[in-house]
């Protein structure tokens, strides 16, 4: 007869165990922020720590982040970045690099990570009315424990009443809209002004290999790119890597051993380049494409994986003939168990230091890298 409520998350007991409980209120956690961008947005901006975002978009992200939180705790956030695209007018990149902003800054901790809800919590979210297919992360805000901040900077702020959001308003009805500019087309073709041109051919995204966005998307989110990297598209960084990735078979590793060299060699690179998408094009273009720099390592961890299996193969066999001869026994005997149990011991040893000898090997590369970086 009554209609269900819908489905909430239930938190764990110590879910803000870890939290800080520096909360005031939506205003002053506001302030906090923008104090903090004053006084740090140019060293970090600077070192790559953070990306760019005006102080403008900043304090709109901050007024529709607060909004979501509890007003007491600061505690139980639950804004989407659709949410705060909705709130703020921006896009959802740009949302995205605010949230890393605050993040650096320590002044927002998630407490637990959106996921897609299961097939029992769809179903029951069915039953109840909520068509909704997964669970918004859950944050807790505070004031951050890591930079230091003035209180007299953070009254300053309060003080021009950058910490309220401002009043929405619905306009006026006494103010003309914004007039229509018709053009002469318009009027001949007697269609609305700017409707749609059914004349004009549409451009449809161009369409990369799977395996080249697959890389490309994977360089995104390796850490041990520089940042103008990460920052780039998908699309973009595909067109660069597509000959690469379907002719040569380049993998991320290829393309970061790439840049290494010319790290190596010398060369600078820069941390900004101009044009971002043919910079990345002419530092990998010494390289041939049907040459990846990481195509040797591979073969040799192969060879060396082929030779280690044989190895312990033979071990295996040599072990196991001897146990047969030393003590005849039957199949389920204690004797051919203990020598089935010390070949698979051994089998484990001998794959273990060749996964060791490669991470070891991979971690001197990467040095080599770095200190030339830093030279």
């Amino acid at each position: 007869m009554f209609p269900l409520r819908p489905l909430q998350l239930e938190l764990k007991d110590d879910a803000y165990a870890a939290v800080p409980a520096c909360w005031w209120s939506r205003a002053r956690w506001v302030a906090h922020n923008l104090a903090l961008y004053d006084l740090y947005y140019a060293e970090l901006r600077a070192a790559g720590r953070i990306e760019s975002v005006s102080r403008k978009t900043f304090l709109a992200y901050l007024h529709g982040e607060a909004a979501g939180a509890d007003y007491d705790t600061g505690r139980n956030t639950r804004v989407t970045i659709r949410a705060l695209q909705n709130r703020t007018h921006r896009s959802e990149s740009t949302m995205h690099r605010c949230r890393r902003i605050v993040g650096v800054f320590a002044t927002r901790t998630v407490v637990f990570r959106g996921r897609q809800r299961t097939l029992e919590e769809r179903l029951d979210s069915w039953r109840r009315g909520d068509r909704a297919r997964g669970w918004a992360a859950v944050s807790a805000l505070h004031e951050s424990p890591l930079f230091p901040v003035d209180n007299a900077h953070v009254e300053s702020i309060l003080d021009q009443g950058f910490g309220t959001p401002p009043p929405r308003s619905g306009g006026l009805r006494g103010i003309s809209p914004t007039s229509v500019v018709t053009l002469k087309q318009d009027v001949i073709e007697r269609r609305a002004p700017r409707g749609t041109d059914t004349k004009r051919v549409r451009r449809k995204a161009r369409a990369y290999d799977p395996r080249a966005l697959l890389v490309a998307s994977r360089c995104r989110t390796d850490q041990r790119f520089p940042l103008w990297v990460r920052q780039l598209g998908t699309q973009g960084i595909a067109a660069v890597l597509t000959r690469r990735v379907v002719d040569g078979g380049w993998t991320v590793d290829d393309v970061l051993a790439g840049l290494d060299q010319v790290h190596l060699s010398g060369r600078k690179v820069l941390d900004r380049p101009r044009e971002p998408y043919a910079y990345l094009a002419w530092l990998l273009k010494p390289i041939p494409v049907d040459e990846p720099p990481m195509l040797l390592d591979r073969a040799r961890d192969v060879a060396l994986d082929l030779e280690q299996r044989a190895l312990t193969r033979a071990d295996r066999e040599h072990r196991r003939t001897e146990a047969m001869a030393k003590t005849p026994a039957a199949p389920d005997s204690a004797a051919r168990r203990a020598a089935l149990a010390g070949a698979a011991e051994a089998s484990r040893r001998a794959v273990g230091r060749a996964a060791v000898s490669r991470a070891a090997a991979d971690d001197a590369r990467r040095e080599i890298a770095r200190l030339a970086r830093e030279q």
